[in-house]
């Protein structure tokens, strides 16, 4: 069940934030569902929407009409009217489905929307980490969302220092800095996000070959976060930021000097062929350390 809940509650807080159904519900997006129409038909039988033209679920679709007024229906719509009465109501209901109007959402809905907002957070921050088990974490959790999030990250960090896992360490404090950006402290947010990106630069685990060949020194997505928090605020020198950051990290094995790794940043954030700068810090740093 925990996977569909993630995708309803999904749905259902799309539409609450002013999106419209056809945008949210694109073929072959449903996990759980099989298509739109199977997604909007649960919704629907479960009460967690209503047309504003009138409720109906395929169930009172066939209470309500006769196996002569479906085929005439059917008929209007340009559709097959062989089969028994289940098969005409099957055929039929997607195209009424299609065509009842706009949705809206019931109070049921609303109601779960607010006893899983924490499905937002994890939307947000969490998604590298399984929905599964943060949903127990959650259940067992006396904290809010926010610091409920903050302390998943602080364990699975814990967790990946223990097991040599760098890659979910990594992951972990990125996932940390976008649980502060959630709760719109941006300034933190661009804390972690720095840290991610020196330890990217100077890994504190080794890598196995494996790991290793397809890892990114320099990952896009953190670069995008870091450009677009400096570009937005003004928080004061990022040379001296990066200063403190590289001295809270504790890097004891330094892959990349610091200078070289603030000038990297910098090519970078300028929008430099990232690929090309991978390469580069592979060739000149990387493969002699991790003896490729």
């Amino acid at each position: 069940m925990s996977e569909q809940k993630l995708e309803i509650f999904n749905v259902l807080n799309f539409l609450n934030s002013g999106y419209e159904l056809d945008d949210i519900l694109k073929e072959g997006n449903f996990g759980t569902f099989s298509s739109a129409d199977e997604c909007i038909e649960y919704l629907v039988e479960n009460n967690y929407l209503e047309a504003k033209g009138g409720l109906f679920t395929k169930e009172s679709l066939a209470k309500k009409h006769t196996v002569a007024q479906l085929k005439e229906l059917l008929k209007k719509h340009g559709l097959k009217v062989s089969g028994k009465k289940q098969d005409l109501v099957d055929r039929l209901f997607p195209v009424l489905n299609e065509n009842s109007g706009d949705y809206e959402l019931t109070e049921k809905a609303k109601e779960f929307i607010k006893e899983n907002e924490w499905i937002d957070l994890y939307m947000f921050a969490l998604v590298a980490f399984r929905f599964e088990d943060y949903e127990t974490y959650v259940e067992t959790s006396t904290e809010d969302n926010v610091h409920t999030a903050l302390n998943f990250c602080d364990e699975i960090i814990s967790r990946s220092l223990m097991a040599n896992q760098f890659l979910v360490f990594i992951d972990a404090l990125s996932a940390k800095a976008h649980v502060y950006a959630y709760d719109g402290d941006y300034e933190t947010f661009l804390d972690y996000d720095l840290q991610r990106f020196i330890i990217g630069l100077n890994p504190i685990m080794t890598m196995d070959a494996q790991t290793y060949s397809s890892y990114d020194i320099v990952n896009a997505a953190n670069i995008i976060n870091l450009k677009n928090v400096t570009d937005r605020f003004d928080f004061g020198s990022l040379k001296k930021r990066f200063d403190k950051i590289w001295a809270k990290s504790h890097i004891t094995t330094i892959t990349v000097p610091k200078k070289v790794s603030y000038k990297v940043l910098q090519k970078a954030l300028s929008g430099a062929d990232l690929d090309e700068l991978n390469f580069d810090l592979k060739e000149k740093y990387f493969n002699k350390r991790f003896g490729i």
